[in-house]
C-alpha cells in the first residue's frame, strides 16, 4: 500500500477532489511550475544547527535571505494566510489562531477537525492559489492552511483536508504525482505543509537535541523531493520557495505572568491565552485595562485601535478590547490553569507569538530555480511580500495587498 491514495482509503481519510476541467478544454502549456514549502516554525538558523546536505544543496544553486520576518501575532495561521496573500493579519481577517467575530457570533479556532477553517467566510483576502485559478491556470495544495476552504468562489483544482497523520514521504510523492500529469492537467502552483518542527520546538525548546532530528527529518524529506524532481530532469526548471511562518523561542517556568494575580477572572473572558492573550471585560473595561497596564514589567498591555503602528494590529473587528502581549520567553496563564507539574520540575520548552521584531520569531526563506539567482544571499524581509513574487515568477496578475515585488526584486533572475 504505497500509494497515498491506498493509505488514504484503508485508513478512511477523506481526499476532497474539485475538477474544474470541461471536456472541451484546451490543452494549455502550464508555466514553470512554482512548489511553496512550509515548515512550520523552522527558525531561521535552524540550518546552522545540524548537518542538513539536502537543505544545502537547494541553497548553494539558489536564493536565500537572512530571514523571513513574520508579521504580528508570529503564529501559524495569520502568518500562513499573510504569505499567500500578502495582506496583514487585520487586512485578510485571520488575526489569530483563535478568535471571536461579534458579526458572526461565532468563535475561530484551528485543528484538525475545525469546521469554522472550512468556512470561507473568515477570509477576507484572496490567496495565491484562487489568484491562479482566476488567471486559467492550475492549483494544487498538499496541504496548507485555508486551502481547503472555498473562499470567493474558488478552491483549488485538487487539495486535501488537512491530517496531519498522512507520512511525509506520502506528501511527497503526492507532489510528485502532479508534476506528472500531462501538459493540460499540470499544476502551475503546489503546495506542501509540515508541521514537525514546530511540534518539536513547542515540546522541547529550540536548542534541543529532539528538535535537531526534527531538522535532520525535514532535510531527509525534502531530499526525496529532490531525488525525485531530479529523476524527472525537473530539478532547476520548477521554482522552489521554502518558508517558514515564524520561529520558536524558549520558554521557561520561572518567567511565568499569573493573571489571576492582578484581576478577577470572573469578570473577563479570554478569547486566547500566550504569548498573545485576547481579553473581553465584561464590565469596567477602563479599570481592568489600567490594572493591567502596570501589571507585569514583561507584559505590554494595548486597549483596541492603540497598538503600536509596528503592530498593524488595530482596525479589525476581531481585535479584542484588550490585546496582552508578553515579552520574548514569557508566558500568560492563571494559577489555576497552570496545573503543568513540569513547572515545578524546570521543564522548558518553545513558544511563539511574540512580536516580529525578536529574532527568535524569524524563519526562512529560501528559492531555487529558473526564477532565482544562484548563489545569492540577501537581505532578511517581510513575508507579506511573498505573495507578489509569487505573482511575478507565475506571470499571473497580483491583486490589491499591502506588499511589493520591489521588496523582493534583489532575489529574482528577472
Amino acid at each position: 500500500m504505497n500509494s497515498i491514495f491506498k493509505h488514504l482509503t484503508a485508513s478512511l481519510y477523506m481526499f476532497l477532489f474539485v475538477c474544474s476541467c470541461s471536456s472541451d478544454e484546451q490543452d494549455l502549456n502550464p508555466k514553470t511550475p512554482l512548489i511553496l514549502i512550509s515548515m512550520d516554525g523552522f527558525r531561521w538558523d535552524y540550518f546552522d544547527k545540524t548537518a542538513t546536505p539536502n537543505f544545502d544543496e537547494i541553497i548553494r544553486g539558489g536564493s536565500k535571505a537572512a530571514a523571513l520576518i513574520p508579521v504580528f501575532p508570529t503564529k501559524t495561521f495569520p502568518n500562513h494566510i499573510s504569505i499567500v496573500t500578502g495582506k496583514y493579519p487585520e487586512n485578510h481577517g485571520i488575526i489569530a489562531n483563535r478568535m471571536y467575530d461579534p458579526v458572526f457570533n461565532e468563535y475561530y479556532y484551528i485543528g484538525e477537525g475545525s469546521k469554522p477553517v472550512l468556512d470561507g467566510k473568515w477570509y477576507e483576502a484572496e490567496p495565491i492559489w484562487v489568484t491562479v485559478e482566476k488567471a486559467g491556470l492550475k492549483s494544487m495544495t498538499m496541504f496548507w492552511p485555508a486551502s481547503e476552504a472555498e473562499i470567493m468562489g474558488y478552491r483549488p483544482t485538487e487539495y486535501f483536508v488537512y491530517n496531519g497523520s498522512i507520512k511525509h514521504d506520502d506528501r511527497i510523492n503526492q507532489v510528485l504525482k502532479w508534476l506528472d500529469y500531462p501538459a493540460n492537467k499540470r499544476p502551475t502552483f503546489i503546495s506542501l505543509y509540515f508541521s514537525h518542527t514546530d511540534s518539536y520546538g513547542h515540546r522541547y525548546g529550540p536548542d534541543s537535541e529532539k528538535t535537531k532530528e526534527a531538522i535532520k527529518e525535514m532535510d531527509r524529506t525534502i531530499g526525496n523531493l529532490v531525488t525525485g524532481l531530479k529523476e524527472r530532469s525537473l530539478f532547476g526548471q520548477v521554482n522552489l520557495l521554502l518558508v517558514s511562518d515564524h520561529g520558536m523561542a524558549p520558554i521557561f517556568s520561572d518567567s511565568i505572568i499569573y493573571l489571576d494575580d492582578y484581576i478577577n477572572m470572573e469578570t473577563v473572558e479570554m478569547v486566547d491565552w500566550t504569548p498573545i492573550g485576547s481579553m473581553i471585560p465584561a464590565f469596567n473595561s477602563l479599570n481592568t485595562l489600567d490594572t493591567l497596564k502596570d501589571a507585569h514589567p514583561k507584559m505590554n498591555v494595548y486597549k483596541k485601535g492603540e497598538a503600536p503602528e509596528r503592530l498593524h494590529y488595530r482596525n479589525h473587528r476581531r481585535i479584542q478590547p484588550i490585546t496582552l502581549v508578553a515579552d520574548e520567553h514569557w508566558s500568560i496563564t492563571t494559577r489555576k490553569n497552570d496545573v503543568n507539574d513540569d513547572h515545578e520540575k524546570g521543564a522548558t520548552g518553545g513558544a511563539h507569538g511574540y512580536e516580529q521584531t525578536y529574532a527568535s520569531m524569524h524563519g526562512i526563506f529560501v528559492g531555487h530555480g529558473p526564477g532565482f539567482k544562484p548563489g545569492f544571499k540577501g537581505p532578511g524581509f517581510s513575508n507579506i511580500h511573498l505573495y507578489e513574487m509569487m505573482c511575478r515568477l507565475m506571470g499571473v496578475s497580483p491583486v490589491k495587498n499591502d506588499g511589493t515585488v520591489d521588496s523582493v526584486l534583489v532575489f529574482l533572475n528577472n
